[in-house]
């Protein structure tokens, strides 16, 4: 099959280069990015941050740059390199090989990123296109699956009122010698029955080969133990594992009825893990998971209002060889739900080098306690150069007790999350904002833990929050 991916890929280029003579043209654009950061999160170079009890207060200063170098050959081909320089404020220097770095006195280290690297070619004549290298990619329900750059190809087409994307891409080549890849297969279908009514369906295929130790399946033991990667000195679930196979399926719609916009998406994750080890047992675990969402949107006199409703699943017992909840492996490249505006139960849109958070998914959905959310986020815009966003959220688990070796808890109610953005465009491309956002927890992190690497015994866990000012340059 790979074979013929290569061929087909290698005709659409020659009949792309074939058509006209080259005249590059090349077209610079991207983002610098500075926030002024004070929390009371554990965050350091983590990127998903811990919470814990007596928190200390930080204050942070990092730095995001990020360059898009899109150059057309013709009509038919064009190729992009996307860059990306993070680093702290006086983090380390004079070093090279671990990102974020460069930001301490004398600077001078290795820290440019290359996020996308990738040709683009249109198959002449038609409406297809392929796209070949590292690129970004990301799924159709609010990103709680993934959103993150893999190398691959992508095959895009269209016909009538549909759409249809086809993707392979490689995630792990581990040992060349060995059939111990880990690969996601991709298809997503959009249609558009009317003017008013978008509909779409997906199906994702994440392959784990042989005992691959490179990519992490979260199952949510007492301190987040992985079947692969990261895993702690005492665990071997790695070394018993030998295949994992997860199927995601799915279908999302969007309905527009004058003022108001319903939209909503389900998704079924169906798998198996084999020879997995549980409390020293070894079992095959069969994956059964489901979620979804509905979310409603309006605008009342320049208030952009929107209300929504999230459910995952959860399993109190996975010892019994299913597991009944949303198996993610990519956990640490999703953003579930950035774009509704909070900063600490979901993962924040404005992450930089650190404060990735989603405690919410972390702690619960992936580590298979289930997870149930309502919302309601409101913006608009004072003037035509300032803007205010502002939300509450509600999040708690399905399940506080179970009977696996993952910590039983409490009870269900992870908290309450408000959060505030205010900002103004001080120039062209030019914006400075304030944002905030605090959650009072509930008794599902009394006396038991949490965190993502935090996970055990303590007191209580300290109510996190986290401010910044950001300077935005949009070019």
């Amino acid at each position: 099959m790979n074979r013929t991916i290569v061929g087909v890929l290698c005709l659409a280029l020659l009949c792309a280069l074939s058509t006209t003579a080259f005249a590059l043209e090349t077209k610079l654009s991207g983002f610098y990015k500075l926030r002024a950061i004070s929390n009371n999160i554990s965050a350091g170079n983590n990127f998903i941050g811990d919470l814990e009890d007596n928190a200390k207060s930080e204050t942070m200063v990092d730095q995001r740059l990020r360059m898009k170098l899109d150059t057309k050959v013709n009509e038919n081909l064009s190729f992009t390199y996307y860059a990306e320089v993070d680093m702290q404020w006086g983090g380390k220097q004079y070093g090279g090989g671990t990102r974020n770095n460069g930001g301490g006195i004398g600077a001078d280290v290795v820290n440019l990123e290359t996020k996308n690297l990738y040709i683009d070619v249109k198959i002449p004549g038609t409406t297809s296109a392929v796209r070949l290298g590292q690129q970004g990619v990301a799924d159709h329900y609010d990103y709680s699956f993934f959103a993150a750059d893999m190398s691959g190809l992508k095959y895009n087409t269209s016909f009538g009122g549909t759409k249809l994307t086809a993707g392979w891409f490689k995630l792990d080549e581990a040992d060349f010698k060995k059939s111990d890849d880990v690969t996601l297969w991709v298809l997503q279908a959009g249609f558009k029955p009317s003017e008013n009514l978008k509909l779409g369906a997906d199906y994702y295929y994440y392959q784990n080969q042989g005992n691959n130790t490179g990519y992490a399946t979260y199952f949510g033991t007492a301190d987040i133990k992985q079947i692969s990667g990261n895993a702690g000195p005492n665990d071997n679930w790695s070394a018993t594992r030998s295949e994992t196979d997860l199927h995601y399926l799915g279908g999302h719609g969007e309905y527009r009825l004058d003022n108001l916009v319903l939209s909503g998406w389900v998704n079924l994750n169906v798998g198996t893990v084999d020879n997995l080890t549980i409390n020293g047992t070894a079992t095959d675990i069969d994956v059964q998971g489901f979620a979804a969402r509905l979310k409603a949107k309006t605008d009342l006199g320049g208030v952009k209002l929107a209300a929504s409703g999230t459910y995952f699943s959860g399993d109190d017992d996975l010892s019994d060889g299913d597991a009944d909840f949303i198996v993610n492996p990519l956990a640490t490249e999703s953003f579930a739900f950035a774009t509704d505006g909070f900063m600490i139960m979901t993962p924040d849109v404005n992450w930089n080098s650190v404060g990735q958070y989603g405690f919410a998914m972390v702690d619960s959905a992936w580590a298979g306690y289930g997870l149930i959310s309502a919302n309601v986020t409101a913006s608009f815009m004072p003037t035509h150069t300032t803007y205010i966003k502002g939300g509450v959220g509600y999040f708690a688990s399905l399940e506080d007790t179970v009977k696996d070796d993952r910590t039983d808890r409490n009870g269900t109610t992870l908290g309450t999350e408000v959060f505030l953005r205010a900002g103004i465009k001080v120039a062209e491309n030019l914006d400075v904002s304030i944002n905030g956002a605090y959650a009072s927890l509930g008794d599902f992190y009394d006396n038991n833990g949490g965190g993502k690497s935090a996970n055990v015994a303590t007191t209580d866990i300290d109510d996190p929050y986290e401010a910044y000012v950001q300077v935005t340059l949009s070019f």
